[in-house]
């Protein structure tokens, strides 16, 4: 060998322990980095002339575990479903408390009929019969807000669909660019944390909808796990129109027929959670705000709805007063001031519970109807119970109740109350449960990437220490070299 092909070998090498220098300390830097993979420079021998004549670098590589980043992404989609169902089952559950609360339907229900019975025992008693129109509203009020509190979620849910399908078209078409920016720059220069960039996007698209992710000539191609193409060579954007008042009646339909809200269609491909298609999405952050839009809130509405209607017919056929012909046709709690029909009733009326004007001392009315019966012509025998004493048998009594309500069909008003706010808490429960045990499964694949994919800063550094020995010997044969050219130079 000359000693310019010595030369030239020992400047080689160090260019390449100058690339392997640069990739190690970018690796450092980005140890804390969220999404970081860790980069190798992968080196050859430089064959020039058939010969030896050093070192070339091939090229800086990144290699990722395609399994197990699928196995996480499709825990990320499952974590965030239940963070969902968690969250909005929580704030539904503090507002109704649980059943011994005061704030509960149960506990508003107990009050009102602990006050019913002490009136019967003193049915001339003013004051007590104001104290019974005033649990009567408190009553009324727990429905209100308990009605609002469900049809605020159902909002705030839709509202979170249409924000988060604005953030997956938005990420899509970031990956889009990204995809021809690798693609392009593929052959001439290191595109690692192109790919790093990507990879996060799509984590981060992974946790609101459930997707597989191949590799294409484009860079990758999305799909959901039904199978519904969200990227290729193009964008196919996710479509929602959000609905900013949702009436109580308000419910999903799946096409063809018409629906008062909007589901999740991709190239006009239904893809809404329960809507029947095999495409249609099961988990992420997107199916569990379509799961408390569609399924949860609908179901605690008609459990309310359940009990208000049974409170509101129930005191009219046990009013005598009651004729069933307007205006004599309306008890102590009224459906928006009119008539209830249990068997004809529109959802929501947990929201339009009144107590009957005509006994509300604040609205004119005569508290004293509760003994005489809400249309009694003139007033009764002030010592007389038997009015009182039916309203109060109410709650002795076992009523039957819509069987899609998802609880008891046949229960007490107290019971079927209580029960209500249980069903809510276990659900609430499971979820949480769930939650927990989908982020365990989580933790585990992320430390199992990072382990695999991540920075190990102490052999980063003996790295380092690898490189700059490796470095200091280059450098040794070219000052060799250099020695021997003089000496060289020196004899001529």
């Amino acid at each position: 060998m000359s000693i310019s092909q010595a030369i030239q070998s020992a400047l080689s090498g160090m260019n390449a322990t100058q690339t392997q220098a640069a990739v190690v300390s970018r690796n450092i830097a980005n140890a804390q980095t969220e999404g970081y993979v860790r980069k190798e420079v992968s080196l050859g021998s430089l064959v020039v002339g058939g010969s030896g004549a050093g070192v070339s670098v091939l090229g800086i590589s990144r290699t990722v575990d395609e399994y197990l980043i699928r196995d996480m992404r499709k825990s990320t989609s499952e974590v965030g479903y239940q963070e969902v169902l968690n969250a909005s089952l929580g704030l539904y559950t503090d507002m109704i408390g649980q059943p011994q609360d005061e704030r509960s339907l149960a506990s508003a229900l107990g009050e009102f009929e602990r006050e019913l019975t002490l009136l019967g025992e003193n049915p001339e008693d003013v004051a007590l019969q104001q104290s019974v129109i005033a649990r009567a509203k408190d009553l009324v009020n727990t429905f209100t807000r308990t009605d609002k509190s469900i049809r605020q979620l159902r909002e705030d849910a839709d509202s979170q669909i249409s924000t988060t399908v604005a953030d997956i078209n938005r990420n899509l078409s970031e990956i889009h660019r990204l995809n021809r920016e690798i693609t392009a720059r593929q052959n001439s220069g290191d595109v690692g944390d192109l790919l790093d960039q990507r990879d996060r996007l799509i984590d981060s698209l992974s946790k609101d909808i459930p997707i597989n992710v191949f590799p294409s000539n484009n860079g990758v191609t999305i799909m959901t796990q039904g199978g519904v193409t969200l990227l290729d060579s193009e964008v196919h954007q996710v479509n929602f129109a959000a609905s900013p008042l949702i009436p109580a009646n308000a419910a999903y339909v799946p096409p063809p027929g018409p629906s008062a809200l909007s589901g999740l269609t991709v190239d006009g491909v239904d893809i809404t959670p329960n809507s029947g298609y095999p495409g249609s999405i099961a988990a992420g952050t997107l199916a569990g705000h379509f799961e408390i839009r569609d399924t949860l809130m609908p179901r605690f509405q008609k459990q309310v709805d359940e009990l208000a209607s049974q409170l509101t017919a129930a005191f009219q056929t046990a009013d005598a007063t009651v004729t069933g012909l307007a205006p004599e046709d309306t008890g102590l709690f009224t459906d928006a001031g009119n008539a209830h029909d249990p068997l004809a009733y529109a959802p929501g009326l947990a929201g339009r519970i009144s107590v009957n004007a005509l006994a509300d001392p604040q609205a004119g009315g005569d508290p004293a109807k509760l003994r005489d019966g809400m249309h009694a012509a003139v007033a009764g025998p002030a010592g007389d119970p038997a009015q009182i004493q039916a309203f109060s048998s109410i709650f002795t009594q076992t009523f039957n109740f819509d069987v899609t309500a998802g609880i008891q069909t046949s229960a007490t008003l107290g019971s079927y109350a209580a029960n209500s706010a249980s069903d809510a808490h276990a659900q609430q429960t499971t979820a949480s449960v769930n939650m927990q045990s989908e982020k365990t499964a989580l933790e585990s694949f992320s430390n199992a990437r990072l382990s695999r994919d991540g920075v190990n800063i102490d052999d980063e550094m003996q790295k380092m220490l690898t490189i700059e020995r490796s470095y200091a010997a280059s450098a040794q044969v070219i000052s060799a070299a250099n020695r021997m050219l003089d000496s060289l130079l020196a004899a001529v």
